[in-house]
């Protein structure tokens, strides 16, 4: 937690706190996102602490009715794990964003 609550303190303004909309997407107007011309993918790793607020995210982007919204999981995965390259979910990750590019640029992000 130590840790966490310094990575915050860099990278949010001073004087904010984790409700801050860059921490707290959840406390984001999703009406707004809705409306964002893109598809939506929510990546999940089954041993990262914040698996939680990302389930969340995408389920308050489902209820909102945004389309083409994806919630890939990656049981074994930690957080960030995409930044280790030698993981072996990262390659899986990897074409995965390509088929999700592949499958939406063909018609118009709604």
């Amino acid at each position: 937690m130590e840790a966490t609550d310094w990575a915050w303190r860099s990278f949010l303004p001073e004087g904010s706190d984790r409700n801050h909309p860059a921490a707290n997407v959840l406390r984001l107007d999703v009406s707004k996102v809705v409306g964002f011309p893109a598809a939506t993918m929510v990546v999940v790793g089954g041993f990262d602490p914040l698996q939680d607020r990302q389930r969340s995210y995408y389920e308050r982007l489902m209820e909102s009715g945004k389309e083409g919204v994806e919630l890939l999981v990656y049981p074994n995965a930690v957080h960030a794990f995409y930044l280790m390259s030698d993981l072996p979910e990262t390659p899986m990750l990897l074409a995965d964003i390509r088929d999700f590019i592949q499958r939406h640029a063909a018609r118009p992000f709604n």
